[in-house]
C-alpha cells in the first residue's frame, strides 16, 4: 500500500501539483487522475492554463475519403482543479462566447466531446483551415482570455457566496447542476461587455 494518496498519482498529475496547478489538498486523487489522464492523452496544444485539443476524423464514418471534419476543445485544467463540475463550466464558457463582443455566428460553439472540456468548434466537412485560422488568430489571443477571465472571476465568487451560506463552511452545494446555465447571470454584467 503507498505511504500516502498522492504516490498513486502519474507523472502529469505530480506535474500538475509542482506547477501550483493542483494545490488545493481535498481535491480527489480519483478526479485528479481523471483529469490528468484526459489532458495527457488528448492530441493538441499545452498551455499554462490547460490545453486545446485537434482533432479530425471523415464527415461520414463509413467513407474515410469523405472531407474531413475539424474539432477543437478548450479544457482549463486550472479552473477545473478549482472547480470540478464541466457540465456547468459548459454552460458558462458557451453562454459568455455566445455574448462576447468578438462572437462569430459562423463558428458556432457546442459542449465538448471530451469528459472534461467546456467548449468546443468543429468545421463543417473539408472547412478545417477556416477554423483552425479563427481558432489560432481570433479566439485563443482575443477571445479565450476574456471567457477563462470571466469565468474565472464567476466561479470565485459564486464559490465564495456558498461557503457563506453553508452550515458545512463548503461549496459542495454548489457542484450539484439544478439547472442548465445557473452560473449564468446578466450578460450586461461581464467585464468584457461593461465597454460596449
Amino acid at each position: 500500500m503507498p505511504s500516502n494518496e498522492f504516490d498513486q498519482l502519474d507523472g502529469v498529475t505530480i506535474g500538475l501539483l509542482m506547477r501550483g496547478l493542483a494545490t488545493k489538498p481535498d481535491i480527489p486523487v480519483k478526479f485528479i487522475k481523471s483529469l490528468s489522464r484526459e489532458y495527457a492523452e488528448i492530441p493538441g496544444y499545452r498551455f499554462s492554463w490547460g490545453a486545446v485539443s485537434e482533432v479530425s476524423s471523415p464527415s461520414d464514418p463509413d467513407d474515410d475519403e469523405s472531407p474531413l471534419v475539424l474539432r477543437f476543445e478548450f479544457m482549463p485544467i486550472s479552473l477545473l482543479l478549482v472547480f470540478p463540475e464541466s457540465g456547468q463550466l459548459e454552460d458558462l464558457f458557451m453562454w459568455m462566447y455566445e455574448n462576447h463582443p468578438l462572437y462569430d455566428p459562423d463558428f458556432d460553439c457546442d459542449e465538448g466531446n471530451n469528459h472534461w472540456s467546456v467548449i468546443s468548434f468543429a468545421s463543417g466537412g473539408g472547412e478545417g483551415e477556416a477554423l483552425r485560422d479563427w481558432v489560432a488568430d481570433a479566439f485563443i489571443p482575443l477571445i479565450w482570455p476574456d471567457l477563462l477571465a470571466e469565468a474565472t472571476k464567476i466561479v470565485e465568487k459564486k464559490i465564495e457566496a456558498a461557503i457563506s451560506q453553508s452550515p458545512d463552511g463548503t461549496f459542495e452545494e454548489l457542484l450539484v447542476e439544478r439547472h442548465r446555465y445557473q452560473l449564468c447571470d446578466d450578460p450586461a454584467k461581464l467585464s468584457f461587455n461593461l465597454d460596449k
